[in-house]
């Protein structure tokens, strides 16, 4: 039925990698259930589902994010189950999910200014046009690694503000859950990419990046940023998805621009998203706000 089921959401056009996170949560809970109670079994029950989460959280140990993104790839299979006949009664996606009293105080590993600018300064001293401009659309712009790969030289708008509402922009087609988006780019951002096109590889392949081999790919970017992590001699490997998160954080802490604009330009589901993630989040704003305490 598994097979079945990644059928159906290919015909609702999830993305590929929306199928390969649900096909590989619910593959791992049904080996879990057979092994627990010792015998296969199609029908999956809310007991089941409690009993997992139960396993992820004590014995695995995940996060509250990671258990809830499974049971949600668990509870859509079992309502599939359910419109099959195979099991009776709809598990409610409420009465399962894991509860998390400190969801708040989750915290998101931001890169700080001085460690952005080594990184950046090493880009930029080995004069690769096409990396510094990655650089640039990851800090610039808040986009994800996916989201990045898949940018086609016709997605991209620029402009020369010569006009009040002459904006460049890159256009998004790409976003989670299949959501498109028009991603606004500032100057800087504009002059990478202009400063790239001027040498990138005449092939037939219209997408935006470019190696020897052909377009990159997810592992590219990240081998990339590990390099230059390792030469500008961080204590860590940047990722593009910390890149993201330094984005937002920055524009939030500015105070200039409102929750929900921020919202629109990075693709996030909801402004609570926002404010769980980047309000507060940093470790080291918490504790600068107690010792600057006056008692």
């Amino acid at each position: 039925m598994i097979n079945n089921f990644i059928v159906k959401l290919e015909s609702e056009g999830k993305s590929l990698l929306t199928i390969q996170a649900y096909q590989k949560d619910i593959e791992q809970f049904k080996e879990w259930l057979n092994d627990t109670i010792g015998y296969e079994t199609e029908t999956i029950t809310e007991t089941d589902i409690r009993e997992y989460r139960q396993y992820l959280n004590l014995i695995r140990k995940l996060k509250v994010t990671s258990i809830n993104r499974k049971i949600k790839s668990i509870v859509r299979f079992q309502r599939y189950l359910c419109e099959k006949g195979i099991c009776q009664e709809v598990v409610q996606l409420k009465n399962v999910l894991q509860k998390n009293n400190i969801e708040w105080d989750y915290e998101v590993k931001v890169l700080e200014k001085h460690d952005q600018y080594r990184l950046k300064r090493t880009i930029e001293a080995t004069g690769n046009k096409r990396d510094i401009m990655i650089y640039y659309l990851l800090f610039g712009t808040g986009i994800r690694c996916n989201e990045l790969v898949s940018i086609h030289i016709d997605d991209l708008l620029i402009t020369e503000r010569n006009g009040k509402n002459n904006y460049s922009y890159v256009m998004i087609r790409s976003g989670k859950g299949n959501k498109m988006r028009k991603v606004n780019l500032n100057a800087k951002v504009v002059n990478a990419i202009k400063e790239y096109l001027l040498i990138r590889p005449k092939i037939p392949s219209n997408q935006l990046l470019i190696g020897q081999r052909g377009p990159l790919s997810r592992l590219a970017i990240n081998k990339i940023l590990e390099k230059y992590s390792k030469q500008a001699q961080l204590d860590f490997i940047v990722t593009p998805h910390m890149a993201r998160h330094t984005f937002c954080t920055n524009i939030l802490k500015e105070g200039k621009v409102d929750p929900k604009t921020l919202a629109i330009l990075t693709g996030h589901s909801s402004i609570d998203t926002l404010y769980r993630f980047y309000i507060n989040s940093n470790a080291e704003d918490k504790q600068n706000a107690v010792d600057n305490l006056y008692l």
